[in-house]
């Protein structure tokens, strides 16, 4: 079975998105910008526009970079170490193959997610500074990371569902 290279196409139409996002979501604030809020949505830290926007760029960029380097670097990890159903299976040098391709492809689709939730996360504090009082949407976030979290589940869930099976193309 081959690896879909759908999921990088996904990922790689992202990445201008996301930082088109960002860099347009946060042209327009002020130079000084709050970046950190507590728990009812009150700023409490603070930092420059142009700070802001290499952070979050470089946050989503990382954390997506993360991820699809971790799951391409599992290809070398010993294949004893290699947890997962049917591990006997998967352990075999063909089958292998096809749960590493498998595996970095899939990362890829979390990659976009990270984007999309950390485009999220800028949005709520662009929409903080553009109001006097410099308060956050905690319950738009709230839902946010909710949603992110639902996400990541199900990545995992269909994950966990593809070495469930016993024959590649299955």
């Amino acid at each position: 079975m081959k690896s879909s290279k759908f999921p990088f196409y996904i990922w790689l139409g992202a990445l201008p998105f996301f930082v088109a996002n960002i860099w347009l979501g946060t042209r327009n604030l002020p130079d000084r910008i709050a970046t950190h809020f507590n728990a009812a949505g009150e700023a409490d830290g603070w930092m420059s526009r142009d700070a802001h926007l290499v952070s979050f760029i470089a946050l989503g960029l990382g954390m997506s970079a993360f991820i699809i380097g971790l799951c391409f670097a599992i290809r070398w990890f010993p294949a004893d170490k290699l947890n997962v159903p049917n591990k006997a299976f998967w352990q075999k040098p063909a089958n292998r193959a096809v749960a590493m391709g498998f595996l970095f492809y899939h990362a890829f689709w979390l990659g976009a997610l990270s984007f999309a939730f950390i485009a999220a996360v800028n949005y709520f504090i662009v929409a903080a500074n553009q109001n006097s009082a410099s308060m956050l949407a905690t319950r738009g976030l709230q839902i946010t990371s909710g949603l992110f979290i639902v996400g990541v589940i199900a990545w995992s869930f269909l994950l966990v569902r593809f070495f469930q099976k016993t024959k590649p193309g299955a």
